[in-house]
């Protein structure tokens, strides 16, 4: 089965995708392997390097398919529940064939370093860094589908997944900031100064196999048995949890996901809508705010957004080394609001069919989603540059230049939105089905190439308010801001024209694309 899903996965845009990515893996991986056969650099250097490309690695595997909805295991328990099959055995089978793939092979070669790095260094550490090889590789694995199955069963509530998506943009964003002070202090930590970084490092059970290696160079092989004993540990540990939490699911105690109740279905349903509320502009920005701060998917969709905006709006207040700085216009938490809001057919899923049936109401349709996005996407980009201006250096010095990138990003991302949501569109899970922040596991190829090509129109958007605001002396350069109110609402009108004539022509494509399978 996996086989053949698989094979009808890998074709198109989205074997593109895979191809493209499997590569860069690829090249990483390779790269790991060879710093770990550095054997002539510091072994401070090469075991500390490789425990934080491991620890990396691992994060990965436990924080990509739950922030992202991108995951290779393509065969899920539940497929399998209205089948009289032996639970047990089915666990095991499951498990065991979600190595079938590109992302498990790719994580079994950057976790070869550790058996190189064993070799580089002493034969004698060879043997434990041989055990310690596949035991990492299914600990990412095992740990991974077992999160993943977790949170599908316990996260049925709204109110425990919105917490269960604050936990996460948390952890992101702790971890994203843990890498300033390691880099600031890596020269000291080549000479030996400074050691918590290290410590770190190797304490975390996926870089234990590097810890068994530099244990037994010490001569301390209690602690390099026991490093590898661990893992192993664990490993059992995830097997055993996973084959219960399949157990659970076959046994009938997994509850139903949550949805609005009826009295919330009845109340939210009431016509009370007066003023622009009751055109047909304002009814679908009424609706579609309603599905930005109900919908679980769509709100998760924006948690890149929110990580990237307090990373640019705090972070270059705590730090310098902050790449992200929003003083001079969030760019990145605009462009992360794009991809959000670039597949609103794909979420609607097969209720489209109701606008396939009404093509007059394409264009208010359209320009309806457009403002609702603008209206969400909008305090993202906005608050971030306030917070690091006020209570930064620079004040109000060059105000117009953030000004004008905001406002020429906004109007061209939301012709965007629309075009890629409309052109590009791909199924994603309903909202009643497994983990409600899986979003992205059909994203296409297609999809892929437009996201690649709206950053590039972005950065060609942004360049006349951006040389205006820096060129113009005075008070003329606010003349940039007009320039860039101009672009953004060229931007906004080509989008939603060429939106609208790819969804009068091909209507029954999109909605064909869209239907969740």
């Amino acid at each position: 089965m996996r086989i053949t899903l698989y094979r009808r996965q890998f074709s198109g845009g989205r074997a593109a995708v895979k191809i493209v990515f499997g590569l860069l893996g690829l090249i990483l991986a390779v790269l790991a392997c060879v710093m770990a056969a550095q054997g002539d650099a510091s072994p401070v250097l090469v075991g500390g390097t490789a425990s934080l490309g491991l620890t990396l690695l691992g994060l990965s595997w436990v924080l990509f398919p739950v922030l992202s909805g991108i995951s290779d295991d393509n065969i899920q328990p539940r497929h399998f529940q209205l089948l009289s099959v032996e639970p047990r055995g089915l666990a095991r089978a499951l498990l065991s064939t979600s190595a079938f793939g590109i992302v498990v092979p790719l994580t079994t070669i950057a976790a070869a370093s550790i058996p190189i790095y064993a070799l580089s260094r002493s034969i004698a550490a060879f043997p434990l860094a041989l055990v310690a090889w596949p035991a990492t590789v299914v600990l990412f694995v095992s740990l991974s589908r077992v999160m993943t199955l977790a949170m599908s069963q316990l996260l049925k509530s709204r109110r425990s997944r919105e917490l269960a998506l604050l936990a996460f943009s948390a952890i992101f964003g702790g971890l994203y900031f843990l890498q300033f002070p390691i880099t600031q202090n890596f020269g000291r930590v080549l000479s030996g100064e400074v050691t918590w970084p290290l410590t770190l490092a190797h304490s975390i059970p996926f870089s234990w196999g590097i810890t068994s290696v530099d244990a037994a160079l010490e001569g301390n092989w209690l602690l390099a048995v026991g490093a590898v004993a661990g893992l192993l540990l664990i490993d059992g540990v995830l097997v055993w949890a996973w084959q219960r939490l399949v157990l659970r699911l076959f046994e009938g105690r997994v509850s139903a996901s949550s949805g609005a109740s009826r009295k919330q279905t009845t109340a939210n349903g009431r016509d009370g809508a007066t003023g622009w509320r009751t055109t047909r502009v304002g009814a679908v920005v009424t609706r579609e705010l309603s599905l930005w701060r109900g919908d679980m998917r769509r709100r998760s969709q924006l948690l890149s957004a929110l990580i990237f905006a307090v990373l640019g709006g705090i972070g270059p207040l705590v730090s310098d080394s902050i790449p992200f700085d929003a003083a001079w216009g969030a760019w990145i938490v605009i462009l992360m609001a794009m991809v959000a809001g670039s597949n609103f057919y794909g979420l609607d899923g097969s209720s489209m069919w109701h606008l396939v049936m009404i093509p007059q109401a394409l264009s208010d349709d359209i320009r309806g989603r457009q403002i609702a996005w603008l209206l969400v996407a909008a305090p993202f980009a906005i608050v971030p540059v306030l917070v690091v201006r006020v209570f930064g250096d620079l004040g109000l010095d060059r105000l117009q230049i953030p000004i004008a990138v905001t406002i020429s990003m906004l109007g061209v991302s939301a012709g965007l939105t629309a075009v890629n949501s409309v052109c590009a569109a791909y199924p994603v899970p309903e909202a009643t089905k497994a983990f409600s922040m899986n979003t992205r596991g059909s994203f296409t190829g297609g999809a892929f190439a437009y996201f690649l090509i709206g950053i590039v129109l972005l950065a060609v958007s942004v360049l006349p308010g951006l040389l205006l605001a820096l060129l113009l002396p005075g008070a003329f350069a606010y003349l940039s801001i007009l320039v860039a109110i101009a672009i953004g609402w060229l931007g906004m009108w080509w989008g939603a024209r060429k939106a609208v004539t790819t969804l009068v022509r091909d209507s029954d494509k999109i909605l064909n694309a869209v239907i969740s399978r």
